[in-house]
């Protein structure tokens, strides 16, 4: 298969141009969600890798799409401040967008999408174009900027964009009980005020939590006189990520309060309290469908091979996509 490098938005496009199906890659952290694919070329965007501008007084950074977050990071902590993704140090702005991965901090920090000012992409056709805040040019009515994000590539390729970036927090703590269960992570996070993160799991609990020092002392205080727990090191794990070992890793999204009643006979989950989002470890396809049947929405997020048939296409995307790449350059899953 050929490889494209493009190092702007020209040379994008000339690549699209030729008509070939083309498979966007970024960091190559979320290409399993896409499921599998048939593609004639992979264009990478490594080789966009400027920050374009930064001004920590502005709060927003001017990114190309293939800057890797550690490289972003090392940039904004001079200035005190973060993009909130909790994705790891190779994926790439472009990728995290693309896979419209929200943080697993949203309920202290928002979600990916609001983050996300402004977006240059190339359409299949090979339209360059900007979308966002900062200007008011978008294409055929669409809020471009929003639908790319979460698009995994098959809309545009995303080239540069303009991101909203907050202070870091002055105090950070991450504590782990040594019991688990929905019931006790509702309590928890019923005894604290506005928690990064309470990731639960059958056999313990993860508390992530972020502030003002006297803040996060005060959380730490509220969550020890509950139940026993320790320290350790600060590291926010995608959800996902929890279970390295598996070949299959299955998101599902539920109304909070149905939780329980998603994840009842399941051995092995972790489940965001408050949010309805669990992960699953599964083992093969057939716990991966039978997972997938119990959320009322699914998403397979990380196999060994990408699965064919387990992302369903809307209508209404299908429509999206017949106007922003009406020639079907951009490869989707089988």
């Amino acid at each position: 298969m050929d490889l494209i490098h493009p190092v702007d938005a020209t040379e994008a496009a000339e690549a699209l141009g030729e008509g070939r199906r083309t498979l966007v890659v970024g960091g190559r952290r979320h290409m399993a969600r896409r499921g599998a694919v048939d593609a004639e070329v992979e264009l990478w965007t490594s080789a966009l890798d400027r920050i374009v501008a930064y001004d920590p007084d502005e709060m927003i950074v001017v990114a190309q799409a293939g800057v890797r977050l550690g490289d972003l990071r090392a940039a904004l902590a001079d200035g005190g401040q973060e993009w909130p993704t909790d994705e790891p140090d190779d994926a790439t702005v472009g990728g995290v967008i693309a896979a419209g991965v929200d943080p697993v901090r949203r309920a202290r920090v928002g979600l990916l999408r609001d983050s996300v000012v402004e977006l240059e992409a190339v359409l299949g056709d090979g339209r360059t174009v900007t979308s966002g805040a900062r200007v008011v040019k978008n294409v055929s009515g669409f809020d471009v900027h929003r639908l790319l994000t979460g698009s995994l590539g098959t809309l545009g390729v995303i080239t540069q964009v303009a991101l909203k970036v907050r202070p870091l927090p002055a105090a950070r703590r991450t504590l782990v009980t040594g019991e688990g269960g929905l019931e006790l992570g509702a309590g928890l996070l019923d005894a604290l005020r506005r928690p990064a993160a309470v990731l639960v799991e059958p056999d313990r609990i993860v508390i992530h939590l972020e502030g003002w020092p006297a803040e996060v002392a005060e959380q730490e205080a509220s969550v020890r006189a509950l139940i026993a727990c320790e320290a350790t090191e600060h590291r926010v794990t995608p959800g996902v990520a929890t279970f390295p070992d598996a070949a299959h890793v299955v998101e599902l999204g539920v109304v909070p309060s149905r939780l329980g009643e998603t994840l009842a006979g399941l051995d092995a989950w972790r489940a965001l309290a408050g949010i309805g989002l669990a992960w699953v470890p599964c083992a093969d396809t057939e716990e991966v469908d039978g997972a997938i049947a119990r959320g009322e929405g699914g998403v397979v997020c990380r196999s060994a091979t990408p699965l064919p048939g387990r992302r369903r296409r809307t209508d209404l995307e299908e429509r999206v996509r017949a106007t922003l790449d009406p020639a079907g350059v951009f490869a989707v899953s089988r």
